[in-house]
């Protein structure tokens, strides 16, 4: 258990640094700028939405600042009326044939 706390302190302080949190592409498209490897810094949790999620719960204060800018910054679009097809013209019931 101290081994995922020190590993979730450590990607807590680097996504409020980065100030939002990164998916695992966009962490392993850094390269050398990560304070752990990719399956160092997953191998604790068994999944990156699980540490995301222990990173909410377990550090607040970082997940604040790492989710202030992505929850302010997309602004509501107007809803569009999908357009609906005509209805269709009910057929009439094939008539039986007379004996």
């Amino acid at each position: 258990m101290a081994n995922k706390k020190a590993v979730l302190e450590q990607l807590a302080d680097f996504f409020a640094k980065q100030g939002k949190v990164l998916t695992p592409s966009e962490y392993k498209a850094l390269g050398a700028d990560v304070p752990l490897r990719f399956m160092v810094a997953k191998r604790p949790f068994g999944s990156w939405s699980r540490m995301t999620q222990m990173l909410k719960i377990n550090f607040p204060d970082q997940w604040a600042k790492a989710n202030s800018e992505a929850a302010s910054a997309p602004a509501p679009k107007a809803a569009v009326a999908p357009k609906k097809a005509a209805p269709k013209a009910a057929k009439a019931a094939p008539k039986k044939a007379k004996e």
